[in-house]
């Protein structure tokens, strides 16, 4: 194990859901400037790992975001066309990249994808239940604003509610 200043407790425990034979759902979060990034940025830097940051912009423009660093991240011909699709279509892209390998889909300032449209964290959980939850991934949703992170995908109100894996508060 790379050695981690300051954080090495977490970088295990993110270790040890990397390790299992299962899909896991980490949630990570905290105030900000404490961390969070470079502690998953670490974590991945030696995996096969998707990354991305989420922006206080329209929920169009995070999904055109998002469909655009899938496409780098998979080569992926369909998803470079200016075609936008739906959520569910470019996570199923994101699933079936090296579907036999342990991966990581690590999505940072999760919160602004919920403040531009308040059904996304039902969506995401429609894409965990029906194709993430089975398959050998490791999903890392991190965010910097902490009653949203809590109301998005910890609290009991939250669509997500019951499916994360492990959580770390910085």
């Amino acid at each position: 194990m790379v050695r981690f200043v300051d954080r090495e407790k977490e970088f295990r425990f993110l270790e040890g859901e990397f390790s299992r034979n299962r899909a896991s759902l980490v949630v990570v979060y905290g105030r900000r400037r404490i961390g969070k990034t470079t502690l998953i940025k670490h974590f991945i830097q030696d995996k096969s790992a998707f990354y991305f940051v989420a922006t206080e912009e329209s929920e169009r423009e995070n999904r055109r975001n998002f469909q655009h660093a899938v496409a780098e991240y998979t080569q992926h011909p369909f998803l470079k066309k200016d075609v936008l699709l739906e959520w569910d279509e470019i996570f199923s892209v994101l699933h079936s990249y090296h579907q036999g390998e342990r991966k990581i889909i690590a999505i940072d300032e999760f919160q602004y994808l919920g403040r531009a449209q308040s059904s996304f964290p039902s969506v995401f959980q429609k894409i965990w239940d029906q194709m993430l939850a089975e398959a050998n991934v490791m999903v890392i949703l991190c965010g910097s604003l902490v009653g949203m992170m809590v109301e998005q995908a910890l609290s009991y109100s939250s669509p997500l509610y019951g499916r994360r894996t492990g959580q770390i508060r910085l």
